[in-house]
């Protein structure tokens, strides 16, 4: 079940990672450390998301949805730090979609021990929730800067 789900994941974590790679400097030119320190932030929780979604979620959920729990709360952390109400929106529906990929990681299918790599097929569910994170996470980058 892993390798076709790993390809598909991989692939929309490639395009985020594109896609996230002038956050830092949108921030910049708005000459305020705070916009910065926020892009950084999405940045970062974008990262941890979007990889560890990438990665084999079956190994440790207990963990796995743990560590989403708390990029949620960082992302939750984000409202109010810039002055702008789609900005505050945007974080707000970042943490709730990371919270709902806690959610499906908590609750994921555990692949059969004997099953082969033939077998794998990708999981709608979890090219759903990547995809629910990284559009999400693209309104919050594209938010981060906003004064």
């Amino acid at each position: 079940m892993k390798s076709t789900r790993m390809v598909t994941v991989a692939a929309i974590a490639l395009g985020a990672a594109v896609a996230f790679t002038g956050c830092t400097a949108d921030a910049a030119s708005t000459d305020t450390s705070t916009a910065v320190n926020v892009c950084n932030e999405v940045r970062d929780i974008t990262n941890g998301a979007l990889n560890t979604l990438a990665g084999d979620i079956t190994t440790d959920q207990a963990a796995t949805a743990g560590y989403l729990g708390e990029l949620a709360a960082r992302a939750d952390a984000l409202v109010g730090s810039v002055d702008d109400s789609a900005a505050d929106k945007a974080f707000t529906e970042f943490s709730a979609e990371l919270s709902a990929a806690a959610d499906y990681v908590a609750a994921a299918p555990v692949p059969a021990a004997d099953a082969t790599e033939d077998d794998a097929e990708a999981d709608p569910q979890l090219t759903a929730t990547v995809a629910a994170v990284q559009d999400a996470a693209a309104e919050a980058k594209a938010n981060c800067s906003a004064q």
